[in-house]
């Protein structure tokens, strides 16, 4: 899924996916200087705990989400169920 964030002129993308050949859940930053970033996250659990900080982190540095989520055709685990917020 994709995840856009604003602030001010500035845009961050968020994507989270899930990586079918490592088995490991993926999250990628696209920042709005146009570095990019990504961790890895051997279980659900702690990816979902990494969404939970990364969520709360940006609403305190005054991130607005905008928009729905966008659903990739990819990138979630083969017969498993994609978020439906970001954390």
């Amino acid at each position: 899924m994709i995840w856009l964030y604003e602030r001010g002129p500035d845009v961050l993308r968020i994507e989270t996916r899930f990586n079918n050949a490592s088995s490991e859940f993926e999250l990628v930053w696209h920042r709005p200087d146009g570095s990019t970033e990504s961790e890895q996250f051997p279980t659900e659990a702690a990816f979902r705990s990494r969404l939970d900080a990364i969520e709360a982190s940006l609403r305190s540095e005054q991130w607005n989400i905008t928009g729905a989520p966008q659903i990739l055709s990819d990138g979630w685990r083969n017969g498993g169920s994609k978020p439906d917020k970001l954390n």
